[in-house]
C-alpha cells in the first residue's frame, strides 16, 4: 500500500510534454507574397510616374481669328415725323432714287386696319418660304455658342424678310387701306440708289481716319434694329443706305502678326457667321490715337454683312513646319542672363563657362566654372538659376579684360525636360505655331531639341537633374 502511494505521488510531479506544431509552408508563402504585393503597391503610389514623348517633325496651319470692324460708303436717314413705321423693303434690298422705303402712321390705326383686311390669300409664296429656309439652314451650319450677336442679327433679318414677303405688307394694300379709311401717311422715299438696312449704330458714318481703339469694343456700340410697326420719333435714325458694293474690314494685330504679313498684298479670310471665304486687298493704317490696324478691302458680297458692324473671321496663313511637342510638356523656369562677351572656354578648349572671381581668406583669385548654357541670343546667354557653381551675387570676369559682371538679372524661359541621358536636362524652345494640344517649335536652335529626343510629359513632378527610371 505504501508503495502504491509513493507511485501516485511521483506521478503527480510529472510535467506533460507539449506536442510540437509543424510550420505550415503554405501560410509562409502566402505571407511572403502578400508582403511583396503590399510593398510594390506602396512604391507604385509613392514613386513618381514617368511619362515621356518622342519628338517628331510636324507642321501646322496657323489661322488667326479676329473680330473686325466694317466700314462702308453709307449714309444714315432719319424720320421726318413721329409715327408707327411700315417698311416696304427688307434689309439688303436695293432702293432707287424716289422709291418708297417706308411710311409713318401718326395714329397707329394702320396696323389694325391691315389685320382686319387680311384674307385667305394673305400668305407667303413658296419661293419666299424657300429663301427663309435657306437663311435658317445657313444659320444652323455656322452657329457658334460664342457668337450671340449672330443670333440677334439673324432673327432680325428673318423678321424683316417675313414682313416684306407677306402679301398684306405691300404698297398696293397699304395705299388702298389708307385711302379707304382716310389715313394720312407720311411716305418716305430714298434720296439715292443703294442697298438699305434698318440696323443702326453710332459708327455708320465714321471715316477711316476717325477710327480709334475704343471703336473695337462692340459692347460700347450696340446695334439698334428698327422693326416694322415700331413707334419712332422725329429725327430718329431709321435706316442706312449703302452707296457702293466696296467695303472694308479693320482688325487689331496680335503680337508679331503685323511682321508675319509684312510682305503680303492680299489675305484670304473665312467668315464664321456664314462660312464665306474671300480674298481681299491687304494694307496697314495708323489710327489717330496711335494704333496700327490691318485693313482688308473687298469689292463684292457687301450685302451679306449689311446688318453687321462687327464680323468674326479667320485669316488663313501658310503652314509652319518644325518639331512637334505636346503643350502639357512645356514649363517655365527662371534663368540668369549674362552678356555673351563673358562666355569663355575651359582648359580643354571645348567646354563653355565663365571666369569667376573668388575671395578666400582675404585673397582674390579667378577660377573657371563650366556652365550649361541653355540659350544664346545676339546679346545674352542664359544659365540655370538653380545651380550651385554660379549664384546670385557672383562676379564674373570678362576674358582678357578687367571688366566684371555681377549675377542678378533673371528671365523666364519656356522649355521641356529632356531625358535622353537618364536624368532631366532643361531645354529651351522657340514656339513657331500652336493649337490647344501641340506646339510647333524651331528645330534649328543651338542648345535646343532634335528629332527622336525623349521629353517628359509630366514635368511639374520633377526638377533639373532628377534621375529617371523608365
Amino acid at each position: 500500500m505504501h508503495f502504491k502511494e509513493n507511485k501516485l505521488a511521483e506521478s503527480k510531479k510529472i510535467i506533460p510534454y507539449k506536442k510540437r506544431r509543424d510550420l505550415n509552408v503554405g501560410i509562409i508563402i502566402f505571407l511572403v507574397i502578400s508582403l511583396y504585393i503590399f510593398v510594390n503597391v506602396v512604391r507604385g503610389y509613392t514613386k513618381r510616374q514617368v511619362r515621356y514623348y518622342e519628338i517628331v517633325e510636324g507642321s501646322m496651319s496657323e489661322d488667326k481669328t479676329h473680330t473686325g470692324l466694317i466700314l462702308r460708303d453709307e449714309s444714315v436717314q432719319a424720320a421726318p415725323s413721329t409715327g408707327y413705321i411700315n417698311t416696304y423693303m427688307r434689309d439688303g434690298k436695293r432702293a432707287y432714287v424716289g422709291g418708297r422705303v417706308y411710311s409713318l402712321d401718326a395714329t397707329g390705326d394702320l396696323k389694325k386696319l391691315i389685320e382686319a383686311s387680311a384674307g385667305k390669300d394673305d400668305s407667303i409664296s413658296d419661293a419666299n418660304v424657300g429663301e427663309i429656309k435657306k437663311k435658317l439652314s445657313n444659320f444652323t451650319a455656322n452657329y457658334s455658342d460664342s457668337n450671340f450677336e449672330y443670333v440677334y442679327s439673324t432673327k432680325y433679318l428673318l423678321d424683316n424678310a417675313v414682313g416684306e414677303y407677306s402679301n398684306i405688307v405691300n404698297i398696293e394694300s397699304i395705299d388702298a387701306i389708307s385711302n379707304e379709311n382716310g389715313l394720312n401717311l407720311d411716305i418716305v422715299t430714298s434720296p439715292g440708289s443703294g442697298e438699305i438696312s434698318y440696323a443702326i449704330d453710332d459708327i455708320a458714318e465714321k471715316k477711316e481716319e476717325d477710327l480709334t481703339k475704343a471703336d473695337f469694343d462692340s459692347t460700347k456700340h450696340p446695334v439698334n434694329y428698327i422693326k416694322n410697326e415700331q413707334l419712332v420719333e422725329t429725327d430718329t435714325k431709321v435706316y442706312r443706305i449703302v452707296n457702293s458694293e466696296a467695303w472694308s474690314i479693320y482688325f487689331e494685330f496680335d503680337k508679331g502678326e503685323e511682321e508675319l504679313y509684312a510682305e503680303k498684298k492680299a489675305l484670304t479670310v473665312k467668315f464664321k457667321s456664314n462660312g464665306l471665304e474671300l480674298t481681299g486687298d491687304y494694307s496697314v493704317i495708323d489710327t489717330k490715337d496711335g494704333y496700327r490696324l490691318g485693313k482688308l478691302t473687298f469689292d463684292k458680297y457687301m450685302v451679306q454683312f449689311i446688318a453687321n458692324r462687327y464680323a468674326d473671321f479667320d485669316i488663313e496663313s501658310s503652314s509652319v513646319s518644325g518639331l512637334k511637342i505636346p503643350v502639357k510638356s512645356v514649363i517655365e523656369k527662371d534663368f540668369f542672363t549674362i552678356p555673351i562677351e563673358f562666355i569663355s572656354k575651359g582648359g580643354d578648349g571645348v567646354s563653355d563657362g565663365f571666369y569667376k572671381s573668388v575671395d578666400k581668406d582675404g585673397v582674390s583669385s579667378t577660377v573657371f566654372v563650366p556652365a550649361d548654357i541653355v540659350k544664346i541670343t545676339d546679346t545674352n546667354c542664359y544659365i540655370s538659376a538653380e545651380g550651385k557653381d554660379i549664384v546670385s551675387g557672383d562676379k564674373l570676369i570678362k576674358p582678357d579684360s578687367n571688366e566684371t559682371y555681377e549675377i542678378s538679372n533673371k528671365e523666364k524661359l519656356l522649355g521641356v525636360y529632356n531625358i535622353n541621358k537618364g536624368y532631366t536636362v532643361f531645354k529651351t524652345i522657340d514656339i513657331l505655331s500652336s493649337n490647344k494640344e501641340f506646339y510647333i517649335i524651331d528645330k534649328g536652335t543651338k542648345y535646343g531639341l532634335k528629332v527622336y529626343d525623349h521629353i517628359l510629359l509630366n514635368p511639374e513632378s520633377f526638377k533639373e537633374g532628377d534621375f529617371i527610371y523608365q
